[in-house]
C-alpha cells in the first residue's frame, strides 16, 4: 500500500517497495510523522515550529489544571445539589469532559490494536474473541457502567478516581467495539502480496504492525473512531452523574451541569450549556479530528488521486514544523525496543520453534478467554439467582417487547423521513458541501441535553412519555440512517444516472429500479446502527426528570433505569442480560440477513 503523499521528497519505508524491486528510503520508523513535505523557507519553518511549541505547552498547562481536582476524596462536594449552573464554570466543565473524552478514545483505540490483532493473527483466539466482542457491542453503555461501577469504586475507595474512571469507561464502551471491528476489517483484507513481501523482508512483529497493519487500517479507524467520539457525547450525562447504593455522585462537566440545570428549572443555563458543547464539537473537529482525516488520505487503498482530498490549516502546519520529526528522533530507541523484543528467534529459514510459540500462544489465549467468559455467566447466574430471581427474566422479556416495539416505530418514521432527504443530499454535490457539516454538527450533539427541554413540552401537553418516549430514542439514533444514505446515494455511479435519464425513466421508476436498490446497503447499515442507538437511548428516554417531576415509560429501558437508581444489582443485570439478547438475536435473525440480501442482489461489484 503505497502512500498518498508518494510526490513528496520522502516516504515511509514501505514492503511492497521491496517486491517490486524499488530500493526504499527509510526515513524513521516513527511511522506517521515520516517523510512530510517538501522544502520550506527558514521563516515559516520558524513560525510554524513557534506556533506547535505554544500549541504542547497550552496543552500541558490544560492537562496539570483539569486533573488537579481528579483525585479529591469523596465528600459533599460530589454531590448534584453542589454542581454550580453559574456560566463562568463552562470553559472547566467542558475541559473536565473533554479530557474523559479523549481518555475514553486512547483507550479505546489501544484496545482495538491489541485485541483486533490478537483475533486476526491468531486463529483459535479470533473463533473465541469475535463473537464475544459481538456480544459485548450489544450490551448498552449504561449496563457497563452499572455493572462495573462497584469494581471501580472497591480500586480507588475514599477518592473521587473510581468516579471518574467509572465515567471514563462508560465512555470507552461507547466507542471502543466499532472501532476494535474496523480495524480487525483492515487487518483481514489486507493484500496478500504485501503480507508476503513482509515475510520475505524478515519483519519483526513490530515492524510488521508498523509499516503495515497500522497504515493498512488508519483510515477506517480514524473515521470509525470519528463517529464512535461523537456517539459518546450522549452518554456525558448519564456517565458524570452516578448513582451507587442509593446515593448519587456528579462529576464536573458538561453533562452533570446540564443535568443540574434541568434539576433546578433553568432553560436558560441548559441553552447555555448546549451552545457550548456545540462549539467544542466544532472546535474538536477543527483541531483533532480533520488534521486526522487529511493525515489518514495518506494510506487509502487505491488510486485516489482524482478525489478531492480533506484539507486541514492545522495538519499544513505541522507539516511545516520541524517538532514531529524531533519526537521520532526522541522515540527511536523506545521503537528499537519493541523491534528487538518481537524479532522472530533462530534461523530465519527455520520457522518451526516460531510456529510452536505461535500455537501455544494461541492456545493460551483461547484458553483464558474462554475460562473468563465461563466463569462470568456462571457466576452472574448464580447471583441473580440469589438476589433478585430467575422469574424477573420473564419480566424483563415482556418490557423488552414494549421497547422493540418503540425501535421499530422509530426505524419505520427514520427510514420514511430521512432516505429522501439523504439521497436529494447525496445527488447533489453543492447540496452535500452545505448540509453535511450541519449534519455532523448535529450527530454529534448529544441528544440528551434536549431531553429536559422536551419534557416541558411533555408535561405542558400531557402527552405520555410511553408514546414521547419514542422521539426521545430518535434523536440520538435517526442521523446513522441518514449518514449512510447520503454516503450511499454520493456512490451511485454517474453513468447509472444517465442512463437513466437517456431511458427516460420516470421519477417513480428512478427510485425503484436505481435509488432504492442503490442505497439498500448503505440503509441496513445505517438502520443496524440506528436500533443498536436506539436500545441503548431507551435507558435514558424512558425515565426524563425537570425541575422535580419524573415521567417514566413502560419498557426495559425504564426497567434498568430504576434499578440503578434504587440500587438493585441484580435486576440491573437482568435487564442488560435481556437487552444483550434481544440485540444479538435480531442482528443474527434480520440483520444478517438483509446484509446478505445487500450483497447478493443490490451489490454494483
Amino acid at each position: 500500500m503505497r502512500s498518498q503523499t508518494a510526490r513528496a521528497p520522502h516516504r515511509m519505508h514501505n514492503p511492497m517497495d521491496a517486491a517490486e524491486g524499488v530500493t526504499p528510503v527509510t526515513v524513521s520508523p516513527i511511522g506517521p510523522y515520516s517523510g512530510y513535505g517538501p522544502a520550506l523557507r527558514a521563516r515559516d519553518q520558524r513560525v510554524a515550529d513557534i506556533a506547535v511549541l505554544a500549541g504542547v505547552a497550552v496543552l500541558f498547562w490544560l492537562l496539570i489544571v483539569l486533573t488537579r481536582g481528579a483525585a479529591t476524596p469523596v465528600g459533599p462536594e460530589l454531590a448534584p445539589a453542589q454542581v454550580s449552573t453559574d456560566p463562568s464554570q463552562l470553559p472547566y466543565y467542558a475541559g473536565r469532559s473533554l479530557l474523559r473524552m479523549f481518555l475514553a478514545l486512547a483507550a479505546a483505540t489501544l484496545f482495538a490494536f491489541v485485541v483486533a490483532t490478537a483475533a486476526a493473527r491468531l486463529p483459535r483466539a479470533g473463533r473465541v474473541i469475535i463473537p464475544a466482542l459481538d456480544v459485548l457491542q450489544s450490551v448498552p453503555v449504561l449496563g457497563f457502567l452499572s455493572v462495573t461501577i462497584g469494581l471501580w469504586l472497591t480500586l480507588f475507595p475514599g477518592t473521587s478516581l473510581g468516579l471518574e474512571i467509572a465515567a471514563i469507561f462508560a465512555i470507552f464502551t461507547s466507542q471502543v467495539w466499532n472501532m476494535t471491528f474496523a480495524f480487525y476489517q483492515s487487518l483481514i483484507t489486507q493484500p496478500r502480496d504485501l503480507v508476503e513481501a513482509s515475510r520475505m523482508l524478515g519483519l519483526s512483529q513490530w515492524q510488521r504492525f508498523w509499516q503495515l497493519d497500522a497504515p493498512h487500517g488508519a483510515f477506517p479507524l480514524v473515521w470509525n473512531g470519528m463517529m464512535s467520539f461523537g456517539g459518546g457525547w450522549f452518554f456525558l450525562i448519564a456517565s458524570e452523574v452516578i448513582t451507587v447504593h442509593h446515593r448519587t455522585y456528579a462529576l464536573p462537566g458538561l453533562g452533570s451541569y446540564a443535568a443540574a440545570a434541568a434539576a433546578r428549572a433553568e432553560p436558560s443555563r441548559l441553552l447555555l450549556a448546549a451552545i457550548v458543547l456545540i462549539v467544542l464539537v466544532i472546535g474538536v473537529n477543527f483541531v483533532f479530528w480533520r488534521p486526522l482525516t487529511a493525515w489518514a488520505e495518506r494510506f487509502r487503498a487505491g488510486d485516489t488521486d482524482t478525489a478531492d482530498p480533506q484539507r486541514s490549516v492545522v495538519f499544513d502546519l505541522l507539516r511545516r514544523s520541524a517538532v514531529p520529526g524531533l519526537l521520532a528522533r526522541l522515540l527511536h530507541p523506545v521503537w528499537e525496543v519493541l523491534d528487538r523484543a518481537t524479532r522472530r528467534r533462530g534461523p530465519r529459514g527455520h520457522p518451526r520453534a516460531h510456529r510452536r510459540r505461535h500455537r501455544a500462544a494461541d492456545i493460551t489465549i483461547t484458553t483464558l478467554v474462554t475460562a473468563v467468559l465461563a466463569w462470568g455467566v456462571i457466576a452472574m447466574l448464580s447471583y441473580i439467582s440469589r438476589e433478585a430471581g430467575l422469574g424477573q427474566f420473564a419480566t424483563a422479556a415482556g418490557l423488552g417487547l414494549v421497547t422493540f416495539a418503540r425501535v421499530l416505530v422509530l426505524l419505520v418514521l427514520g427510514t420514511v423521513v430521512w432516505v429522501p432527504i439523504g439521497v436529494w443530499i447525496g445527488l447533489n454535490p453543492r447540496v452535500t458541501r452545505v448540509a453535511q457539516p450541519i449534519v455532523q454538527v448535529l450527530a454529534s450533539f448529544p441528544a440528551n441535553f434536549l431531553f429536559p427541554f422536551a419534557a416541558i413540552v411533555l408535561l405542558s401537553t400531557g402527552i405520555s412519555l410511553n408514546w414521547g418516549g419514542i422521539l426521545l430514542m430518535s434523536l440520538g439514533a435517526q442521523w446513522y440512517i441518514l449518514f449512510n444514505v447520503i454516503a450511499g446515494a454520493a456512490a451511485i455511479p454517474i453513468d447509472l444516472r444517465e442512463a437513466a435519464q437517456s431511458m427516460r425513466l420516470t421519477r417513480a421508476e428512478t427510485w425503484r429500479k436505481l435509488i432504492l436498490p442503490a442505497v439498500f446497503g448503505s440503509w441496513v447499515t445505517g438502520a443496524l446502527t440506528a436500533a443498536g442507538g436506539a436500545w441503548n437511548a431507551s435507558i435514558v428516554a424512558e425515565v426524563v426528570s425537570y425541575g422535580g417531576e419524573t415521567l417514566t415509560a413502560t419498557g426495559l429501558g425504564a426497567y434498568i433505569a430504576e434499578a440503578t437508581r434504587h440500587g438493585d444489582f441484580g435486576q440491573v443485570l437482568v435487564g442488560v442480560l435481556v437487552m444483550s439478547v434481544y440485540v444479538v438475536a435480531l442482528n443474527r435473525l434480520l440483520w444478517r440477513r438483509l446484509y446478505a440480501l445487500a450483497e447478493q442482489r443490490f451489490s454494483f461489484t
